[in-house]
């Protein structure tokens, strides 16, 4: 096993990544512990991959069944090792198919996707890494589409995407019909260029709250909202 395969360890649970294409990072963690719900019973998670954004919603929400998707199969084989190998593997339900070929009954009340959003053509040799990076697998339009399809009357739909992307997301949001509650940047420092923006997205029309959050990263050091959110998750906080 390589360096960059080896397990990362949050309190609670372990993933491992040495089987999928995407790696633990910053997005997924940040993203799974972001999302606000006061009582969420139904969650879906759109393109599990390792599992760690259902791990990190499961030890928030221990009374919701989560039902986590992932089309690509060595995820799926890495997302059920990391599930049956937490303390949370009861009420997760993991299911091998692409979003757009997704189908269920059942509406919920929590969604979330860190969904793949590099739009160059040329990939690499790696299919699996093509597939869990390329907005081509799964376009802006029919991630919020479906996931409109899915929501409840009152959920709340988070994902996180490029902040260079803004105006693409907005425009498909308002096309879409749907409305952006809370817009957060994401800013490792003050003065710094934002590589990531959390849309927060409901069926109910609102207006829409713009936030900007001070992460810190390894280099400059971690601010204080950044540990104060992740202590729960984290070993080094």
């Amino acid at each position: 096993m390589t360096e960059a395969a080896k397990p990362f360890n949050f309190k609670k649970f372990t993933i491992e990544h040495d089987k999928c294409a995407m790696k633990v990072g910053f997005d997924g963690a940040l993203l799974g512990v972001w999302a606000e719900h006061s009582n969420p019973k139904k969650i879906l998670d759109i393109g599990t991959g390792s599992g760690l954004i259902s791990l990190i919603l499961r030890q928030r929400f221990p009374a919701a069944e989560i039902y986590a998707i992932e089309p690509n199969s060595n995820a799926i084989i890495q997302s059920n090792i990391n599930f049956n190998n937490s303390p949370f593997k009861e009420r997760i339900k993991l299911f091998e198919t692409k979003f757009q070929e997704f189908s269920t009954k059942v509406k919920f009340d929590l969604i979330l996707s860190n969904p793949p959003f590099f739009s160059e053509d040329k990939g690499s040799d790696n299919l699996d890494r093509n597939e869990a990076r390329q907005e081509k697998f799964l376009p802006i339009e029919e991630l919020i589409s479906g996931a409109k399809t899915l929501l409840n009357e009152s959920g709340k739909f988070f994902f996180i995407y490029p902040t260079w992307e803004t105006e693409k997301v907005i425009k498909s949001i308002k096309y879409f019909n749907l409305f952006i509650s809370v817009q957060t940047v994401i800013h490792s420092r003050l003065g710094k260029t934002s590589k990531r923006t959390i849309f927060e997205i409901q069926k109910e029309p609102c207006v829409t709250e713009n936030k900007i959050f001070i992460s810190g990263n390894q280099d400059v050091g971690y601010s204080h909202e950044y540990k104060k959110l992740m202590k729960d998750f984290y070993t080094i906080f």
